[in-house]
């Protein structure tokens, strides 16, 4: 005759591990939410700023008067002659490939004799 022994109670350790992985999912899907609040707050702010934003600015093209206004700070320092006057509506502009940009104009300048110098560049 065989012996019957009774039944064992489940073990805790299943119950444990199924509340370990509920509370393992859980926070996976708060992480995924933040996200998606981030993705969401980014985009619309692109969204926003009409497709331009500080960060993305290798969109937009120098114009002549930016390249002006960059030119006249590397020409100023080279000039040794004080009170530069630059020529704003007398300067050529030109874009070569690779984003290269010519600026020709002139600066004048007055020197310690009071003699005006004008300086191509």
């Amino acid at each position: 005759m065989e012996k019957i022994y009774p039944k064992s109670k489940p073990e805790l350790s299943y119950l444990k591990d199924k509340q370990h992985k509920k509370k393992t999912a859980m926070t996976g899907v708060w992480v995924l939410v933040v996200f998606g609040i981030i993705f969401t707050a980014v985009i619309a702010k692109f969204a926003t700023s009409g497709g331009s934003s500080d960060i993305l600015s290798f969109t937009t093209f120098p114009n002549s008067d930016d390249a002006y206004q960059v030119a006249k700070e590397y020409i100023s320092p080279t000039v040794k002659a004080g009170n530069l006057v630059f020529a704003e509506d007398r300067y050529q502009f030109a874009k070569k490939s690779d984003s290269v940009f010519v600026i020709k104009s002139y600066v004048t300048s007055i020197d310690e004799k009071g003699a005006k110098i004008k300086t191509n560049f």
